[in-house]
């Protein structure tokens, strides 16, 4: 049955959009965690062997920003704590081997 894939081209290529909400205390932070978000969701949507993803498109659909002042012992040392939130929708080109386990 490995036969059937031998001198066959197996790299495919899918534009695969997805919806990812992440939080954290910066910009940077919720950003990375967004983009690390996709990768895992892309590995479990495609559930095959992944050579490349490239995003070609990134749009923030919801940002939210929470302030909040915190202060020690009520009174003293008043500081701003600021939460992100962000929806984003990301569009991603994605090479994969079009092969299965069975295959082989």
């Amino acid at each position: 049955m490995h036969n059937d894939i031998c001198e066959k081209q197996l790299l495919e290529e899918l534009r695969h959009e997805i919806v990812v909400t992440m939080s954290g205390d910066s910009l940077e932070d919720v950003t990375g965690k967004i983009f690390q978000s996709m990768r895992k969701q892309i590995f479990i949507d495609i559930m095959k062997p992944i050579i490349q993803m490239e995003a070609e498109e990134v749009y923030f659909q919801k940002v939210d920003v929470k302030r909040k002042t915190e202060h020690f012992m009520f009174f003293f040392w008043p500081r701003e704590k600021v939460t992100y939130t962000i929806t984003a929708k990301i569009v991603v080109k994605v090479k994969y081997l079009d092969i299965i386990k069975e295959d082989l």
